[in-house]
C-alpha cells in the first residue's frame, strides 16, 4: 500500500487568477483519491453515453438544485 494508507485526501495547492476573470486551480491528492476520481469520472462518462445525456446538462442540473 502507498504511504497515504488508502486515505482519500484532496486539497487546493494553488489558485491563479486569469486575465479573463477566470481562475486556474492546481490540486494535490492522495493516490486513493486519484483512483476514486478516475472511477467516478469514467462512470459519469459511461452513464451519460448510455443515456445520451450531455454532461453539461448534468452539471447544470446539479448546480440548479441549490436554487
Amino acid at each position: 500500500m502507498t504511504e497515504d494508507q488508502g486515505l482519500i485526501h484532496i486539497g487546493v495547492e494553488r489558485v491563479s487568477e486569469n486575465e479573463d476573470g477566470g481562475a486556474t486551480y492546481k490540486f494535490h491528492m492522495s493516490d486513493a483519491a486519484a483512483e476514486e476520481v478516475q472511477q467516478l469520472g469514467l462512470k459519469m462518462i459511461l452513464f451519460c453515453g448510455v443515456t445520451k445525456t450531455d454532461m453539461q446538462d448534468v452539471f447544470d442540473w446539479i448546480l440548479s438544485r441549490d436554487e
